[in-house]
């Protein structure tokens, strides 16, 4: 069964792609300036956005630690006065600070895989792309949203587990009153 099929069956987030179109997803071309999409990442409260081309095709990711770090490294950087820094950031645009070409799942990706994926990669965003064209951006998915989804998944297989052994132990007792010793005892 897919899990699209088991969503459909039980309404439980499956997939990457059923998360990817519940969350606002930021998108910006490459020649936009920095502190115009800082200001919109911030508003947004959201710390990734989409970076596409011209046509609406994924070209890359831009994250707000991204965009800190090169701030950070023009500070350190002993060439740049300090007085010129803010002269620096004004001229960064996305395209100087993106992830080109960044790892993407498909919207078909169970979440299960997915958080397996981006802990293994240490990510904590990653764009995801239709299955139908892995060029055409559908969203993006936060380590911790899908995180609290396989954990809502886990628990509903723990309640039907338990459920399904109290249906069994309520069939072991004999209907006359006796009963036998459950296994566990």
């Amino acid at each position: 069964m897919r899990a699209t099929e088991a969503k459909e069956k039980n309404g439980e987030i499956a997939v990457v792609g059923d998360i990817a179109t519940t969350r606002q997803c930021l998108s910006f071309h490459p020649d936009q300036f920095i502190k115009i999409i800082l200001a919109a990442m911030q508003h947004a409260r959201t710390g990734c956005a989409g970076v596409i081309d011209d046509d609406g095709h994924l070209v890359g990711m831009l994250t707000e630690r991204d965009i800190l770090r090169r701030i950070f490294e023009m500070v350190a950087d002993s060439t740049i006065n300090r007085r010129n820094i803010g002269k620096y950031v004004d001229d960064m645009m996305v395209r100087d600070i993106m992830i080109a070409a960044p790892k993407v799942f498909d919207d078909d990706t169970d979440i299960e895989d997915a958080l397996a994926v981006m802990t293994e990669l240490g990510f904590r965003f990653m764009p995801v792309v239709s299955r139908y064209d892995r060029r055409k951006l559908v969203g993006l998915v936060d380590e911790r949203e899908v995180a609290i989804h396989v954990k809502n998944r886990l628990d509903r297989i723990k309640l039907e587990a338990a459920q399904k052994e109290a249906i069994f132990y309520s069939f072991w007792r004999e209907p006359y009153g006796m009963s036998f010793d459950s296994p566990a005892s």
